[in-house]
């Protein structure tokens, strides 16, 4: 009876752990998105007001606000001129 209520905690300390796992890389993909969103939004706001996309992130970081966490994240833009969207990738530092 002993044996099967330690497998029991066990099996319980192995379920929590692996919950905590899937909520922390829920929460790493809704901030990915949330830089995405607040990029594409002051990507569009550049492109409203003056008719032409940024060929920077730091273009946009100072002249509409746009913020993330540097020492976290890493975005790779990809201009590719005035009228066109750019190609944007967000990643995690640290995560492969």
């Amino acid at each position: 009876m002993k044996i099967k209520n330690i497998l029991f905690f066990v099996l319980f300390l192995i379920l929590i752990l692996f919950g905590f796992s899937n909520i922390n890389k829920s929460t790493e993909n809704l901030d990915i998105d949330r830089i995405k969103n607040s990029l594409d939004t002051a990507l569009i706001t550049c492109y409203s007001v003056e008719g032409r996309y940024p060929e920077s992130v730091q273009y946009l970081r100072k002249n509409y606000g746009f913020t993330y966490d540097k020492n976290s994240y890493f975005i790779t833009y990809d201009w590719q001129g005035d009228n066109v969207y750019p190609n944007i990738y967000v990643y995690r530092k640290g995560n492969e």
